[in-house]
Order: C-alpha cells, then structure tokens, then sequence
C-alpha cells in the first residue's frame, strides 16, 4: 500500500484555533496523499463542524471530514477518531494534533522520516509554547512549557498524543477500546495507552524537527493552574503505574518512589524559590508527587469535566 497520512484532530468549542490549524495544515510541504477527520465533541453547538464545511465549500488541498462525537470526554473523542478512520479511510499512517496548536510546512515529512527511518510503531515529536499575550509571569518559566529535549531515534516511550505518527498495523492491532475510559474526564488516557503498547513490545521514536506550537491562555500562566496540572499528571501516573505494575513488589516500588520524590520537592521548595523557573519548576514537582499519593488511594482530578 502507497503511504497516505490521515490527521486525526479532536476539538471541542475552539472554532478559530481550529480553523488556524486547518489553514496550516492546507500549507503542508509533503509529497504523500493526506486526508484530514476532525472530531467534534460538541453535540449541541457543532462549531468545529461548520469550520469544517466552510473550508470544504472552499478551494481546500486536502480532503477534509469532520463526524461529531455526542458522548463527552477525551477518550471519547479519540476512540472515535481512531473507528471511523479505519472504518473509512484508506491510510498506512494516522497523525494526531490538538485544536489549539499548529505545524510547521515540515510537521508531518518529518515525522513520517523518522517513522520511516527507525521502523518504530509510535513516534512523537515536540511542542513549543506559544503565550497568548504579553503578562509576564514566572509559571511561564516552567519546564512544562517548554519543548521537550530528546535527540533523534528510538526512545522508551512517549508521553502525550498531542504530536505523535502511529502506523495503522499498531492501531489495528491494538484493538479498540484504544483509550481507556477510565480516564475519560481526568487525562491521561493517551499515556494509559502507549503504556499497553509498550508492554506489547511496540516501538516508540522521537522526531525533534517535527515542531509544533500550542497556544497557551493567560489563564496557565497562573500558579493554580500549575499546581492543579501537576497534581492530574500525578494522580493519572499513579492509576496508570497501579494498573501495569507488577504485582505488590511493583506497588511497594512505586508508592517508594513517590515517598522520596515528595519529600525531595518539599524539601528543594524553599531553594527553587529564589528563582522564577526553579520556583514554577519545584511547585510543579511537588504537586506532581502529591497527586501520585491522591493517585495510588483512589483520587482522581477531573481536568476535563
């Protein structure tokens, strides 16, 4: 079969963030037969679904799709978009972006290069912040803002689904439910899912020329919005760890773990004050570890909701 890239995108009430990525989209510098299916989980207002109709009756390059998913939630949506592409569309790869990022011309050649190159299953790519104004904030100096550093090649995992090239074969294989519902409301479910893949021995790569960038609301520049994404991504570790650790040696191993990566971020806290990106940095840490606690009894953090 003739490689063709199917790009998945899930939205839900950005219809001009969507239509920004859809017009980048359209200037895509890539040789191969690209289709786009986006995915609107909103039932009653269907914005993402009249952007797509607006295009279509246009001049754009690519064929453009666009189903509605009535059922709420992340994993809903990406459940979704991953049955109907195989149900309809001819592809060898399915690429996924959010609503509120964009690529560069060389997004999907360079990711479909690494794919190529490496023969891995899964391979992701990194995401630049974008800051939607000027308010000058430390928490824009967290880590978690800024692209991930990784060289070129096979990685043990990847951790978002936000950027990321999967191969049909590994979606096929996989079978659906791909994301776990579990984790519908609080995140996570991508992780969750890349976690199974790698237990089924699939192979992940990294492909750093494959940017994208995301825009980011003033409202994450806000310590209370760090302190909360810390501690989902702490809590759905946990789950996530639980649900694939082996046995109770692997639960005593990770609940270890989070014991001294909390006590390290507390202690660190009053030092990584001093600084802007150690202070956003060490609050992030230190929420990430406690919401592992609030994650391994049962607690969940509904960022989604």
């Amino acid at each position: 079969m003739r490689t063709a890239v199917l790009i998945a995108i899930p939205t839900y009430r950005r219809p001009a963030e969507l239509e920004r990525l859809l017009l980048r989209i359209a200037q895509l510098d890539i040789a191969v037969p690209v289709a786009v299916l986006v995915a609107d989980n909103d039932a009653e207002g269907r914005q993402g679904g009249e952007v797509v109709a607006a295009l279509s009756a246009g001049s754009y390059p690519f064929p453009l799709q666009a189903i509605t998913v009535s059922a709420k939630g992340l994993a809903h949506v990406r459940n979704a978009l991953f049955a109907h592409a195989l149900a309809h569309e001819d592809f060898t790869h399915l690429a996924m972006i959010d609503d509120d990022e964009w690529p560069d011309a060389n997004w999907l050649g360079e990711l479909l290069r690494v794919q190529i190159a490496t023969g891995a299953d899964i391979v992701g790519a990194p995401v630049a912040s974008i800051f939607e104004d000027n308010h000058r904030s430390w928490v824009r100096r967290a880590r978690l803002f800024q692209p991930e550093p990784r060289p070129e090649g096979l990685c043990p995992i990847i951790w978002a689904s936000n950027n990321v090239l999967l191969t049909r074969t590994c979606i096929e294989t996989a079978g659906p439910p791909w994301f776990d519902l579990a984790f519908n409301l609080t995140g996570g479910e991508d992780v969750e899912l890349f976690t199974r893949l790698k237990a089924g021995g699939r192979q992940f790569a990294w492909a750093p020329g494959a940017l994208i960038f995301e825009s980011v609301p003033r409202e994450r520049t806000r310590a209370r919005w760090l302190l909360q994404r810390g501690l989902r991504i702490g809590s759905t570790d946990a789950r996530i760890q639980l649900r694939h650790g082996a046995g109770r040696l692997g639960r005593m191993r990770t609940m270890g773990k989070a014991v001294l990566g909390l006590a390290v971020s507390l202690a660190l806290l009053p030092l990584r004050a001093v600084s802007g990106k150690h202070r956003a940095d060490g609050l992030f840490s230190a929420a990430r570890a406690a919401g592992k606690f609030y994650g391994f009894y049962g607690g969940r953090v509904h960022e989604y909701k």
